[in-house]
């Protein structure tokens, strides 16, 4: 009987052991996270095309991320490891696909497409003409549907391209 207590207590180390590793792993991401966003891009924020003005970088995009109650562990991990990509986004990103109206809050969604995965950012601002705040960034996968509707999609756009815009014939010039 002792040696079979003494075999659960040594299982219940390893166990202990284990979650300690993961949960080192998961507080160096955060740190790691953390001091992207706060000191490499807070205060460094560059002009976002889709608005024609600064997204600012503030501390209600950072809890929004990282202090939600609904969202899981891992939903928060993902997130964070790709803070990189949220920054290239709002740097390079055109239009805006979605805007939703909550009270005296506008937020607007700007979508990227990159491989098998769907980006999305969301920036918030008070009124129209308000200040732009990044308030949230996530990661979803596309299944196979959806990777076909889109490349449908895009077939149908470029064939269109090519109706509206015939190719010029080259004419060889004489030297």
């Amino acid at each position: 009987m002792p040696s079979n207590i003494f075999s659960c207590y040594i299982e219940g180390l390893i166990v202990l052991q284990i979650i300690f590793k993961k949960m080192t792993k998961v507080r160096i991401i955060v740190q790691k996270a953390k001091k992207y966003y706060f000191d490499e891009w807070r205060g460094n924020e560059k002009v976002c095309p889709a608005f024609g003005e600064k997204v600012y970088i503030t501390r209600t995009g950072w809890d929004h991320i990282v202090y939600s109650r609904r969202r899981r562990l891992v939903d928060k991990i993902i997130r964070l490891k790709n803070l990189k990509v949220a920054r290239e986004i709002l740097e390079s990103a055109n239009t805006y696909q979605t805007i939703q109206k909550k009270g005296p809050y506008y937020r607007y969604g700007l979508w990227v497409i990159r491989g098998d995965r769907k980006f999305k950012v969301v920036v918030s601002s008070k009124g129209k003409k308000g200040r732009k705040v990044f308030l949230s960034f996530m990661v979803s996968s596309l299944t196979k549907r959806q990777q076909m509707k889109i490349d449908k999609h895009n077939k149908k756009i470029i064939e269109e391209f090519r109706k509206n815009n015939p190719r010029r014939k080259t004419v060889k010039r004489r030297k």
